[in-house]
């Protein structure tokens, strides 16, 4: 081999199979190959035969055979054994001159062409020209033969505006094989993109099909487009990390937070030290290639990795992925020994975990010692002193991403209990209601307010399996058991000297004094309450055996809730949700009995029949029979309602139709009624029975004919000659500790005098889930729930739509009013005056200007401080003509104030404002009206929520905090 040979052979460059794909591309592009007549189907390479070995393969289903020549003679062999029906790729190092004329004639152009894979490049992405950033660094060979390799299938997307970039070339190959997504990409997205599920396989692809030099490449550049974020990012990367990078994100979140030099906390006394911070990065040096990445830098992470990882949870698509992720960060946090900080995470599942234990240690601070005071007033003097440092932490809890109750689909089993448990400190903290005394007033208590109770008493008593929480939760509900037994007490007590003294029994009902809500004797209901709705207008009534208030509303809030079109109305003259009182012993036998036949009497579904026909006969109505249990289990497969009661529905000139449904009666004998969730759906045949109302236009009547209380457990079984029922027996033995002596003529058992347990916990029978027949409130005062279809009562009723029947502590945290100490004004009286003639001291230095004198302020109350204000004044007139009077802005101003973040669902505002549901959004619009001065958002909605801009507000109508 002479000298001249080898230099010209040291200059032929290695020829891959990327480049051979490329060039026989560009070969086709320019008419050459099988399928172009007369064409060349031999393509010559000038490189080195050695980097290339003899092989076959397919390109666009056309045959190619490679074959690396040494000489001109092996190249004549080639083209001697080539078929002209598939591509030859003659790879050689000899110059055209030794090749001759002959060979060059059977080449595609008539020459060897040298190959250039960055032209090649161009080439597949369409482009004019390339941008130098591409090529100018040494290993860009090594790209170029990575884009090669990476061509899709469907090609390359054509470089825009002609020139390829560096940023178009690796963001096509990330899309392409990385799944990053088309849009921009900031350090969110990057983020998002880290956290796809199966990322290491896809890497690991890209890697064996391009090799190191174009993925590495490639990942930096997605790094890059993080910003900031970017740095710690491309650590990450060289360690092949790039999976970690979210939940080491919300680990720095902690460690270099936005604001290091403030105290994070979120229960008031828990402060992260910037000692144990700095332990925390120093455990996570190993993480960083060379010099760790800037503080900046991780602050930037953390910051988006906390947005991120929120983002995921509240998507129903990610959220189990984000969950796994969290768990992840977690253990990082765990591993670098910083755990005590995750309580100022608002992601991480410990951040929860942390808030929940705070709101467990203020629960425990609120109600221990409470067992040695004496009453309820006690009571909440002292739980009161203790709810504001319980609200904050419970706040905390609902800024947490997984605190959202509502928003995350499936939540954290903790969150229930606890908030039950919440809810009923606020009530202990509560004064015990004023004029409290007497049946009606205690009977409208626990329709009102203690059925709330009972609802949030079995969620708490659902329990949790951490230890922390859960004697926090028994703290709670033995303190509300000390305060209900008081309640139950004075209910029982009432209710004997009522019976015996025939309170109520002309009228057909009770009203405590100075009041106006009636509290329905059960035998009274129907022609009291029914018949006069069913005259005006056809009517449902259905009685839901064993429905106590507690359930009720559970019931009504998920029939409200599914907004299909029912309305709950207020009976005549009623501020409330109506109720009753059961016959006694509170037994279905006795009171069902009474409350279809519309008199005193006891007797089984026949004489049910027969004297519900005579009652509603004798005030003209048109009734078919009560529908009791089986006429309607009986129907056709596939129907929900039986044929009859569906006709009898739908036929409106019948004005009354009747049905008893025993689903939650039964459950006292053979489920957990405190274990159930009460749903519309959950009490079988009412979900049907509703949707038939309200296709027919019925207004519907829901009512009980008693309650009953829950078995947890912790009863004692009582032995008793002569027992009707667990909760009831004759009064051969006088009462004793928790029981009363009931007698009178509403007494339909044991000779008019009965001896009834008003302590939940006494039984006189064997153990069962929930027992009825005692003197509890919960057994003996049922729900009267009105309920009409559409948004509005119909004309020739004297019902009207009522307000969210929750009470304030329900939704609400507890507190004094927000007050400000102001002199009320306007706003033009904060600008300055024009500046009045002063006399000239030079001239007149007898004249000292006396200093005006500081205007007095006085404390008020915020609400009251706005329609105080020159400027509610000028809003009013503005405004034009509104519904809303004063006491309900002042209501909604203070309510939102005190509120988390300052916002409320819509009917939570609706309630405080007293408010139908239905009338809530006119109801903020007419609040922004008033409060949005000059169009600035005081006001505003954010989807299902109310926001208050409490600064802005104060600022608006010139009142300072």
């Amino acid at each position: 081999m002479t000298a001249t040979h080898r230099e010209t052979r040291q200059h032929a460059g290695s020829v891959s199979l990327a480049v051979v794909r490329a060039m026989l591309d560009d070969a086709a592009r320019h008419d050459y190959g099988p399928g172009h007549r007369d064409a060349p189907t031999v393509l010559g390479i000038y490189g080195d035969p050695a980097s290339t070995e003899q092989f076959r393969f397919e390109q666009g289903g056309v045959p190619v055979q490679v074959e690396p020549c040494i000489s001109a003679l092996a190249v004549r062999e080639a083209l001697l054994e080539h078929s002209p029906d598939g591509w030859l790729v003659v790879v050689t190092d000899r110059p055209e001159e030794d090749l001759g004329v002959g060979i060059l004639a059977h080449l595609a152009g008539h020459k060897l062409r040298t190959p250039d894979p960055w032209e090649s490049v161009r080439q597949q992405f369409a482009a004019t020209g390339l941008e130098a950033a591409l090529y100018a660094d040494p290993s860009s060979r090594s790209l170029a033969h990575g884009l090669l390799l990476a061509r899709p299938d469907d090609g390359w997307p054509p470089a825009p505006a002609g020139a390829l970039t560096r940023d178009h070339a690796l963001g096509s190959v990330a899309r392409a094989w990385l799944d990053v997504p088309r849009r921009s990409l900031d350090s969110l997205g990057v983020l998002r993109w880290t956290a796809r599920p199966g990322l290491t396989s896809l890497v690991a692809d890209l890697r064996a099909r391009v090799g190191s030099e174009l993925t590495d490449t490639t990942l930096a550049w997605i790094c890059t487009a993080a910003g900031t974020a970017g740095e710690p990012l491309q650590h990450l990367l060289r360690r092949g990390e790039i999976r970690d990078a979210l939940p080491l994100g919300l680990v720095l979140a902690l460690l270099v937070p936005s604001h290091e030099g403030s105290t994070d906390f979120t229960d008031g006394d828990m402060v992260a030290t910037r000692n144990t911070r700095e332990l925390g990065l120093a455990r996570l040096a190993h993480r960083w290639h060379g010099s760790a990445p800037s503080r900046e830098s991780l602050r930037a992470l953390g910051s988006a990795a906390s947005q991120v990882a929120g983002d995921l949870l509240r998507d129903r698509a990610t959220r189990d992925e984000a969950r796994e992720l969290l768990v992840r960060a977690d253990a990082l946090l765990t591993e670098v020994g910083t755990p005590e900080l995750a309580a100022a995470s608002d992601v991480l599942p410990s951040g929860l975990t942390a808030r929940l234990h705070t709101v467990a240690e203020h629960l425990r601070t609120a109600t221990t010692g409470t067992e040695l005071l004496d009453g309820a007033a006690a009571i909440a003097d002292r739980v009161s002193g203790a709810t504001n440092d319980m609200e904050a932490a419970w706040a905390a809890v609902g800024r947490h991403v997984l605190g959202d109750n509502d928003g995350l689909g499936s939540t954290d089993p903790r969150l229930g209990p606890v908030l039950g448990a919440v809810r009923l400190t606020r009530w202990l903290a509560l004064d015990p209601e004023p004029g409290a005394e007497g049946l009606a007033a205690l009977a409208l208590r626990q329709g009102t307010t203690d059925s709330w109770v009972d609802a949030a008493v079995n969620d708490t008593y659902e329990g949790v399996a951490d230890p922390a929480l859960a004697e926090a939760l028994t703290a709670v509900l033995s303190t509300v058991e000390t305060v209900r037994d008081e309640h139950d007490e004075q209910f029982a007590r009432a209710l004997a000297t009522a019976t015996e003294h025939d309170t109520g029994s002309r009228d057909g009902y009770l009203t405590p004094p100075g009041g106006t809500d009636r509290v329905w004797l059960l035998e009274h209901l129907v022609k009291g309450t029914v018949v006069p709705i069913a005259r005006q207008t056809p009517t449902l009534l259905l009685v839901l055996d064993g429905m106590s208030t507690g359930v009720a509303t559970e019931v009504v809030a998920d029939v409200l809730g599914r907004r299909e079109g029912w309305e709950e109305a207020l009976l005549p003259q009623a501020h409330v949700r109506g109720t009753g009182l059961a016959v006694l012993p509170s037994l279905t036998e006795v009171s069902r009995a009474s409350l279809l036949s519309g008199s005193l009497t006891t007797g089984q579904q026949g004489q049910e029949q027969t004297r519900y026909a005579a009652l509603v006969s004798a005030f003209g109505l048109r009734s078919p029979q009560v529908f009791h249990k089986k006429p309607l289990d009986t129907s056709r497969p596939g129907f929900a309602v039986a044929d009859d009661v569906a006709l009898a529905i739908a036929d409106t000139s019948q004005d009354l139709v009747t049905c008893v449904l025993n689903t939650i009666d039964d459950a006292l004998d053979r489920s957990d009624p405190a274990g159930t969730a009460w749903t519309a759906d959950a009490v079988k045949h009412l979900r049907p029975l509703l949707d038939r109302a309200l296709a027919a236009g019925r207004r519907v009547v829901v009512t009980a004919d008693h309650g009953h209380v829950v078995e947890r457990r912790r009863g004692r079984q009582k032995s008793a000659q002569d027992a009707s029922s667990g909760r009831s027996r004759s009064d051969a033995t006088p009462p004793g500790e928790g029981e009363v002596l009931v007698r009178g003529p509403r007494v339909l058992k044991h000779g008019g005098a009965a001896v009834l347990p008003f302590d939940e916990r006494l039984r006189y029978g064997p153990l069962k889930a929930g027992y009825h027949g005692g003197a509890s409130p919960a057994e003996v005062v049922v729900p009267v729930v009105i309920l009409v279809p559409g948004q509005d009562v119909p004309e020739g009723t004297d019902l009207r739509l009522a307000p969210p029947q929750t009470p304030r502590w329900w939704d609400i945290a507890l507190g004094e009013a927000a007050t400000v100490q102001v002199e009320v004004r306007s706003r033009r009286t904060n600008r300055p005056s024009k500046p009045q003639p002063q006399p000239d001291a030079l001239f007149d230095p007898g004249v000292v200007e006396e200093p005006a004198a500081p205007r007095p302020t006085h404390e008020v109350r915020l609400g009251d401080a706005i329609v105080r204000s020159d400027v509610w004044t000028q809003q009013r007139a503005v405004a034009g003509r509104v519904a809303l009077e004063d006491d309900q802005v002042v209501a909604a101003v203070e309510a939102l104030a005190a509120a988390p973040s300052t916002r409320l669902p819509l009917a939570t505002l609706a309630s405080v404002m007293s408010l139908p549901t239905t009338r809530a959004q006119g109801a903020v619009a007419q609040l922004q009206r008033l409060l949005n001065v000059e169009g600035y958002a005081v006001v505003r909605t954010d989807g299902p929520l109310v926001v208050l801009d409490l600064p802005l507000l104060q600022e608006q109508f010139g009142i300072g905090g």
